[in-house]
């Protein structure tokens, strides 16, 4: 998927989550937090061996597990924290990846 698309869906998304004009600077944060981290995982999930496009068809339903766990939309300092895990101890070893890896193995999330 290019950027430009990724940012657009992600941007929509957490827009109607939380809103995008009262504090722009934390909403831009949280959204390009979003997008590396989304694309850590992706990356992660293909290599692991779940098909691209597989991945790309089930991207709503990952970003859902992913950004909105408990149906709001995580905050940058989460954000930031899941990241700084994923730097220090690898992508798959991180919440965001163990919590797909649950939805998957619970049948909440099929690829």
């Amino acid at each position: 998927m290019d950027d430009r698309t990724r940012l657009r869906e992600l941007q929509a998304r957490l827009a109607s989550s939380i809103g995008g004009g009262d504090n722009l600077p934390v909403f831009l944060n949280i959204l390009f937090k979003q997008v590396t981290l989304e694309k850590k995982i992706e990356a992660a999930l293909v290599d692991d061996g779940y098909p691209r496009e597989r991945v790309l068809e089930k991207r709503h339903a990952i970003r859902g597990f992913l950004f909105y766990p408990r149906g709001t939309a995580l905050t940058e300092r989460t954000l930031t924290q899941h990241l700084e895990q994923i730097e220090r101890n690898g992508t798959r070893a991180g919440v965001p990846y163990r919590r797909i890896g649950r939805a998957v193995e619970n049948h909440d999330l099929l690829l």
